[in-house]
């Protein structure tokens, strides 16, 4: 008998995070002007077709909070900093140059020099600039209770708030000459360069800026990418084509066209690759690892560098008494769930940061598997079979959720057995899965989780914890003060206690519990040599090589 064929045997082949919408995206009228590769080329060269698991939310890189539209945004527009492919380091980007004073509050970028935008003006330090004092006005663009109602956006959980807020750590930006952009902070951001490598830190043609029609950039984005964005006839934006620049600094990418479509259930993306109407599969699920294999797709697999959670409202009437909340934690058993869901790999988590940054806490409340003091937690908590409203997505697969239905299925199934009464709530995810349930005050629990953009614990503990927000309606002064600390402490050392401080106050507070780190990966159709795997998902497709 022959040995089975098991998920670890199957990955084995190769090894190299979002959330909700803030606005929504539209794509009528023509793309402005600006040079591509000749349309006879892209009718010869056939298009790549690349299958995302959902329409992005804004083409508005500064909105970018969900995995999906920081995937075509990193194609459009760049960002002064990037990340090196080999080292995963911080490296040159639109800025080939830049230097840090010694007391950390002074940057300086020198940008390429002749780097032109989609529609052939100069990205010069004046649109530099623009662009960055546009991000510090988000909320009065779009206005403050938009922006407040989603998720953290990247500007406020890096910089610490908004231009007009007192704890925004921006000082002032300004261009000294055509090529340097010098700009001031008024205490360190120690992680700054890696944090402006995130796609919400794109600069954008300075024509689409308008502070009257802030959804402009979305409805026309221009940026200085290897790729610019076509018009398409999907209004609902499940189709996002893209054609390569002609006058790309750094020469026009190989492949002429690319198509990313939005597929966001598992196995019709496993349908139309074996039937070779895609190029790339992303985000494979367990249940289809075996046909990819017996098929001889080659499979790569990114390092762990996302969180699976179950969010709690600390608002609602049961669940603002802790012990509910650790008699949820000690219900679910995480190990059977990560072996039955997850891609080989997959490790079960205890707080928010993955292992791979090495500041996790040997002091964290670990939450085991324990029905017995679940049950007794439940007694002492005077639970009396209340119903708890437990939302989830559908139609879904996430970096950190492969199969939500199932996950959600396995959970409650846990929580009803340590006698929880759970409602269900299931929400479409391209139905505004995460503005539903924040506008149901009387919801309980939710599933959700996160991405890390950049190679810092503040890219999960800053969005999560760094304020109130309505996700979890968690509001710690300690947590918030040890998250600003850590944002200027220099020492490494130091930094890392700090954030072992800050797991551990979130594990007694329990506002979320963290499920797993999971991992994601995809598969290759069959004309496909090379793609450019990424922890943080800074995969270009200028580097996908036929």
């Amino acid at each position: 008998m022959s040995e089975p064929m098991t998920r670890r045997t199957m990955l084995g082949v190769s090894s190299a995070v979002g959330l909700g919408a803030v606005t929504t995206m539209t794509l009528p009228g023509q793309p402005t002007n600006g040079t591509v590769l000749a349309s006879d080329d892209a009718e010869q060269d056939p298009p790549l077709v690349i299958a995302g698991v959902s329409a992005p939310t804004s083409l508005d890189p500064a909105l970018s909070v969900d995995t999906e539209t920081e995937r075509v945004c990193r194609q459009i527009f760049e960002t002064l900093l990037g990340v090196d492919r080999d080292t995963g380091s911080t490296a040159p980007l639109l800025a080939e140059e830049w230097d840090v004073s010694d007391d950390g509050l002074r940057y300086t970028f020198t940008l390429r020099d002749g780097v032109l935008f989609h529609d052939g003006t100069t990205c010069d330090a004046a649109a530099v600039v623009a662009n960055i004092e546009r991000w510090g006005r988000l909320d009065q663009l779009y206005g403050q209770g938009n922006i407040e109602r989603s998720p953290t956006l990247a500007f406020v959980s890096v910089f610490g708030g908004f231009l007009d807020d007192p704890a925004c750590m921006m000082d002032s930006v300004e261009a000294e000459d055509e090529r340097t952009v010098i700009l001031t902070l008024n205490e360190p951001i120690v992680y700054l360069p890696q944090a402006l490598t995130m796609p919400a830190f794109s600069i954008a043609s300075p024509e689409v800026l308008s502070d009257t029609d802030p959804g402009l950039v979305s409805r026309r984005p221009v940026g200085t990418g290897a790729y610019r964005w076509m018009p398409s006839e999907d209004s609902e934006g499940s189709e996002i084509a893209l054609e390569a620049f002609e006058d790309y600094w750094d020469g026009a990418p190989e492949i002429s066209r690319v198509e990313v479509r939005a597929l966001p259930r598992s196995f019709d993306r496993l349908r139309e690759l074996q039937r070779g109407r895609l190029d790339v599969y992303d985000y494979i699920t367990a249940d289809n690892l075996r046909p990819l294999v017996q098929s001889g797709r080659l499979i790569l697999q990114r390092d762990p560098f996302s969180v699976l959670y179950i969010g709690f409202n600390l608002n609602h009437p049961v669940l603002d008494d802790l012990r509910m909340r650790q008699a949820v934690a000690h219900a679910i058993d995480r190990t059977p769930l990560v072996d039955r869901f997850f891609l080989d790999g997959t490790r079960t988590a205890h707080q928010f940061t993955p292992p791979a940054l090495g500041v996790q806490s040997e002091a964290v409340e670990r939450y085991g598997y324990d029905p017995t003091e679940a049950e007794q937690l439940l007694e002492e908590a005077g639970y009396d079979g209340e119903p708890l409203r437990f939302y989830y997505p559908m139609h879904a697969t996430r970096s950190y959720l492969p199969r939500p239905e199932a996950i959600y299925a396995a959970i409650a199934a846990d929580l009803t057995a340590a006698g929880l009464v759970i409602e269900p709530k299931p929400v479409a995810w391209e139905d505004d899965y995460l503005e539903t349930l924040l506008n149901d005050d009387a919801r309980a629990l939710h599933l959700l989780g996160r991405n890390g953009g950049y190679r810092s614990a503040n890219s999960f503990l800053g969005p999560l914890f760094g304020r109130q927000t309505e996700e979890f309606n968690y509001d710690s002064a300690t947590v918030r003060r040890l998250i600003d600390r850590a944002r200027r402490t220099s020492s490494e050392e130091r930094r890392t206690e700090l954030y072992r401080e800050i797991a551990e106050h979130v594990s007694e507070d329990l506002p979320a519990l963290p499920v797993a780190y999971p991992i994601s990966g995809l598969a290759l159709g069959r004309e496909i040599s090379d793609y450019p795997m990424s922890p943080v998902l800074h995969e270009l497709f200028r580097d996908i090589r036929r």
